[in-house]
């Protein structure tokens, strides 16, 4: 199974790449156009204000970058994208100040090597206990939406700061790979986490609406 789906993530490398380039503009739209009407007062103070406050502190508390906890989550993303493509974890090496790596058995994928740079794992895990709410029925507490801010801005100033030409991971998924991907996918990725953030998980397709309008709209506006 693993090498079958190796085989097809092989296929589908460049058609992706393709696609996100598409969609890079549509999803900037789209992510603009989701906070012009889901922007509230309640979701600037419980999502956007600790989402701020966690890329200040990043950015004034010596060692919060490149910690081990920091450095850990990013291999686990590795990880977590590995088993998701049959792939067996195997270890996983933290330096702190360093960097860690993750080994797996199997040949790998362009998955695996990028996933970090757009899946947020830590914010990923706070919607995954926020789905015990709503299935329950339950409203998610006010500190709930808190955390999740903290985690959307953890992703995205430790994405920052991890990206450098430096980085293996993008030799391995190849840098043209990585320039014509990464925009589009993250650009997405902030849009589904803004929608949760906005309407819950009732947000996700009203923003997956938007993005497939805006696209149609840059199809056409591209055509003639």
């Amino acid at each position: 199974m693993q090498r079958i789906l190796n085989f097809i993530l092989m296929l589908l490398k460049w058609p992706v790449a393709l696609m996100m380039v598409c969609l890079t503009l549509p999803a900037l739209k789209a992510d603009l156009l989701l906070l012009y009407e889901g922007l509230t007062i309640q979701v600037l103070g419980l999502f956007f204000l600790p989402l701020l406050i966690m890329i200040v502190v990043w950015l004034l508390v010596p060692g919060i970058g490149g910690s081990s906890l920091s450095i850990l989550e990013h291999e686990l993303t590795h990880m977590l994208f590995a088993i998701l493509t049959f792939h067996s974890p195997q270890d996983i090496n933290v330096k702190r100040g360093v960097g860690g790596n993750f080994i797996y058995t199997g040949r790998g994928n362009w998955l695996i090597s990028i996933a970090p740079y757009f899946f947020p794992t830590s914010a990923a895990f706070v919607i995954a206990c926020g789905s015990l709410y709503y299935f329950t029925g339950q409203i998610p507490p006010t500190y709930y939406w808190v955390l999740l801010g903290i985690m959307t801005g953890y992703h995205l100033i430790s994405t920052l700061d991890e990206i450098h030409l430096g980085q293996t991971d993008f030799k391995v998924a190849g840098y043209l790979f990585t320039i014509l991907f990464l925009p589009g996918a993250n650009l997405i990725t902030y849009g589904f986490l803004l929608s949760y953030a906005c309407y819950g998980f009732p947000g996700w397709s009203k923003y997956g609406q938007i993005l497939y309008e805006q696209f149609f709209v840059f199809i056409h506006i591209f055509l003639n």
